[in-house]
């Protein structure tokens, strides 16, 4: 059970963040976040008008224990439409000690390229909380995502995130659900974005991830309210 430790941990933490006061060790930055997002939408929000951040990160690596973040992209969706322009786009330069070669071939950011107008990580943070604000927060397996950035947060001497989240691996499962051999890989974004004939185009950039999960995110809502032949709310995910 050690490989799902930070699953609890972000489960405990997540339930912690409902605090109704900000404390005063808290970065300034941090402690707008959490008096801008004092509760999570009500369950009766018709999805249509529920406001929506979708996030990817890109890290070293996979081990939420020692691996970081690298960038963070982000983008905004309400209803049936993205909000391509408004967007939210970070990259983090890569620690001394995490410049793993495979990981570099996955994800193309190379340590130390100057394509990149690197941030340091409170600055980062800083902008991504300000972008999320009180939306529900959208990714796909987004748990690792959530965890990534709660431990830069902890880091930095901040809460955890305060908002709903919802991940469309989860969504995807629940319109087409697996059998008792189905391979994870079955639910990774590549498979999905094929079977929903999504562009694979910046994959594993930040901001192009987010992108194909926000057109993926469309897509499973659709699918979804055909599927129950009515308006969906917040409560019915």
């Amino acid at each position: 059970m050690e490989g799902f430790e930070w699953l609890r941990k972000l489960r405990s933490s997540m339930g912690k963040s409902k605090a109704s006061e900000p404390d005063s060790t808290w970065p300034e930055w941090y402690q707008r976040y959490f008096r801008a997002t004092p509760n999570k939408p009500a369950d009766e929000v018709p999805l249509e008008e529920l406001p929506i951040v979708i996030i990817d990160a890109e890290t070293t690596g996979l081990d939420v224990k020692k691996d970081r973040l690298l960038s963070i992209g982000a983008l905004r969706a309400l209803g049936n439409s993205l909000q391509i322009a408004d967007h939210f786009e970070g990259y983090l330069p890569t620690p001394p000690d995490q410049q793993d070669a495979r990981a570099v071939h996955i994800h193309g950011i190379i340590p130390g390229s100057r394509r990149y107008d690197y941030l340091e990580e409170e600055e980062l943070m800083e902008g991504l909380l300000e972008f999320i604000g009180e939306r529900t927060i959208v990714g796909h397996h987004i748990g690792f995502d959530v965890e990534m950035i709660n431990r830069a947060l902890e880091r930095l001497g901040a809460g955890p995130l305060r908002n709903r989240v919802i991940d469309t691996a989860d969504l995807a499962k629940r319109i087409q659900p697996s059998g008792y051999w189905s391979p994870p890989e079955k639910y990774s974004l590549d498979t999905l974005a094929r079977r929903y004939r999504i562009p694979l185009s910046d994959r594993h950039t930040a901001l192009g991830d987010a992108y194909i999960t926000g057109v993926l995110w469309l897509k499973l809502k659709g699918r979804l309210l055909e599927k129950v032949g009515r308006a969906l709310t917040v409560g019915d995910l």
